[in-house]
């Protein structure tokens, strides 16, 4: 199937109306949707809640056929100008054949989300074309920490060339190191890694020729993660693209995590492309938002990740 051509969709202003979806795990507490709900009214969103939005169906927020009406209604409601996922968690894989690419592409509109929700913004990218934002949900989205990089990215500057997503001179910026120097630019692909390799092989993983990946993760111990390279690297992916940005890929254990670091150092340096790590990328409050699909340009040598 040909890739479809890249659409970038409006930026979001204040009283706009944004839709809340659940289309993987619901809350650990039925009430944080509320929070949610008042912290976006608050910061000058209308609101519209998914009809299933308070569903639960065990580990899942609702039937699939629920989670992904939600997602089709959203888009194709004229009034919503963008669609906050509620969480991560797991499910939105299951519900990837259910999307309506079509609709979607008729009414682009950013749709925000990270963890779990990967898959859904690699799969709307490669089926429609429209460019998503791996970004806090709407659980932790315009939190003090991250306020400001949602408003540069989704509201003051969606689009123009030269946004810097982060440098070494940004807040958020110092962990930023660099492994392999280099300067390249290519289409911005990637999110979590086990959900990201859930979709090699499938009719919904993106084209990675020519990419700048970045990837994340959290809880994995260090044999997962050199699995995932070790798979990604099978897959083909690896040898086509052609730069590598390292998030974090946190876990509790500080022996475990130190295996982890020597990990991604060594598969990293062993693909021979422009890399840094520590990216604020990742399971934290003050994660950067990045546009999934856009052209951007990584100055590795430098620390700086920039729509081109």
């Amino acid at each position: 199937m040909r890739a479809p051509s890249i659409l970038f969709p409006s930026r979001l202003a204040a009283g706009d109306v944004v839709g809340i979806a659940a289309p993987a795990s619901p809350p650990d507490q039925p009430e944080k949707i509320n929070e949610v709900i008042r912290r976006l009214t608050a910061y000058g969103f209308r609101i519209k809640p998914g009809k299933y939005l308070r569903k639960r169906n065990g580990y899942l927020a609702g039937s699939d056929e629920e989670r992904a009406g939600d997602i089709n209604e959203l888009f194709t409601d004229p009034k919503v100008k963008g669609i906050f996922a509620l969480r991560g968690g797991y499910g939105s894989c299951r519900i990837l054949p259910l999307l309506d690419y079509a609709a979607i592409r008729a009414n682009p509109k950013p749709f925000i989300g990270y963890s779990d929700i990967t898959a859904m913004q690699l799969a709307i990218l490669a089926r429609a074309g429209v460019v998503t934002f791996h970004g806090s949900n709407a659980t932790s989205a315009f939190e003090p920490g991250n306020e400001a990089a949602f408003r540069r990215v989704l509201m003051d500057a969606l689009g123009p060339k030269g946004t810097v997503l982060f440098s070494r001179g940004n807040a958020g910026g110092k962990t930023i190191k660099t492994v392999t120097p280099g300067r390249v630019t290519g289409r911005l692909l990637g999110g979590n890694m086990t959900c990201l390799l859930r979709l090699i092989g499938t009719p919904y993983a993106p084209d990675f020729r020519g990419a700048i990946l970045f990837l994340e993760d959290t809880g994995e111990k260090a044999y997962r993660v050199d699995g995932m390279f070790t798979h990604l690297r099978l897959a083909g992916v690896l040898p086509q693209i052609v730069g590598l940005v390292l998030g974090r890929f946190d876990h509790t254990d500080a022996a475990e995590q130190k295996r982890i670091t020597a990990c991604l150092q060594r598969e990293a340096k062993r693909t021979g492309i422009p890399c840094v790590s520590g990216a604020p990328i990742g399971h934290f409050a003050e994660q950067i938002v990045v546009p999934q699909g856009t052209q951007a340009e990584l100055d590795a040598g430098e620390g700086i990740l920039k729509v081109k």
